[in-house]
């Protein structure tokens, strides 16, 4: 079926036209997601399609020259917003270098018809190309967007590529914007959904990375960045049946900041909030990356150690206590010492082992550290009809 060019361009116009106004309208509350960067793409890919509506009936300056640079300009617009919604610097320079290399073209070669043709298509596809390469660096790859990002820009490569073998093949005169027929009527289609593919798939973008810093901001504690309560007990959940299923070690520690509240009333809050970030930035340096720290409670932190030996937990867990005595934070120009203690709970769970259970166990060892004049270790037993083993500055290993 071979449609009516110029109509088709009229078409895409409309429809770019529409979802550019909701774009920007949408992008004024929010000049950080990207949609306005999106939206003023979409503007300048609709003025570029008008632009092609009129051919043989306006200027080629501005039927060809303006409307293939206006359609630079918003791959160009579409390649900002990809940095602008991951949250990177934009590279304008590379963003926009091939809009101006397509400016010059457009000056320097408007009489001539096959080799504005080239000029136009290759430039075109220059930006498809790092559209794709940028989709490919900075999109996670189980987003839905970057596959819309990659087969819109995909097909664009295609329509562009099917120009291109045409000019080269001596038919360029087949491809001028007000001839109809089915080389085309597929060029401009595959126009179309290059429009809409792009686009929506950088809407679809801005609206992943919004559900996942929300999704952050549920599952991590805001001042230290490290899982909340509930973001750490449903980890705990999965440590424990993976270790039930292994029948392997889980190590569970509770971690307490000692005479925290004296830290406050001495210090201010303020100082108290970068006591606690001094801690967990110690806690997680001394971490292997496959274990798991969370905020449980004001100063009171919970550490999962899957894969850990009784022995290894005391010695990680007990080395990082005492570090911490030779690490002060620092507040202003105020060095503030502190200590933590730690209770201890370490088992191959089996079908009886609830995190409730052990919490309550590694909990109980935390109190008996306190209750040794803190500062202290202490592991709570495998069997609880077993003695605790307690670790501090006055003791290697004591007897309940």
């Amino acid at each position: 079926m071979i449609a009516h060019t110029p109509t088709l361009f009229a078409c895409v116009a409309l429809v770019a036209t529409i979802m550019a106004f909701c774009l920007i309208l949408v992008g004024q509350f929010n000049r950080h997601d990207g949609l306005l960067t999106i939206g003023c793409g979409l503007l300048a890919h609709a003025v570029a399609y008008v632009g092609y509506t009129f051919y043989g009936h306006a200027p080629l300056w501005f039927t060809y020259g303006a409307a293939n640079t206006l359609l630079s300009v918003a791959l160009a617009f579409y390649g900002a917003s990809l940095f602008r919604i991951v949250e990177l610097r934009v590279p304008w320079w590379r963003v926009f270098a091939p809009m101006l290399l397509m400016l010059v073209s457009m000056v320097t070669l408007i009489d001539t018809l096959e080799p504005r043709m080239l000029a136009a298509s290759i430039m075109l596809m220059v930006q498809c190309s790092l559209i794709i390469y940028w989709t490919l660096r900075y999109i996670p790859k189980q987003g839905r967007a970057r596959m819309l990002l990659i087969i819109g820009s995909s097909i664009s490569l295609i329509g562009l590529g099917m120009r291109v073998v045409a000019i080269i093949g001596g038919g360029a005169a087949e491809m001028r914007y007000d001839v109809s027929n089915l080389k085309q009527t597929i060029s401009v289609s595959i126009g179309t959904f290059t429009a809409m593919m792009i686009s929506l798939g950088l809407v679809l973008l801005s609206k992943e990375r919004s559900e996942s810093l929300l999704q952050r901001l549920a599952l991590r504690d805001v001042l230290t960045g490290i899982l909340n309560r509930r973001a750490i007990l449903e980890q705990f959940s999965k440590e424990l049946e993976r270790a039930r299923r292994d029948s392997s070690f889980l190590a569970v520690a509770m971690v307490d900041i000692d005479h925290f509240k004296q830290i406050n009333d001495v210090h201010g809050h303020l100082a108290g909030d970068e006591v606690i970030c001094h801690c967990v930035n110690h806690l997680t340096r001394r971490l292997r990356q496959s274990d798991s720290i969370g905020r449980y409670g004001g100063e009171e932190f919970l550490l999962l150690l899957p894969g850990t030996s009784p022995e290894g937990a005391v010695a990680v867990l007990d080395d990082v206590r005492a570090s911490l005595v030779g690490a002060p934070a620092k507040f202003g120009e105020t060095r503030i010492e502190l200590r933590i203690s730690i209770g201890v709970c370490c088992v191959v769970p089996d079908e009886r082992d609830t995190t409730a259970s052990l919490l309550a166990r590694a909990d109980a060892a935390l109190y008996e550290a306190k209750a040794m004049g803190r500062n202290t270790l202490c592991l709570a037993p495998a069997d609880l009809q077993q003695n605790d083993t307690r670790i501090g500055d006055t003791s290697e290993t004591l007897s309940g």
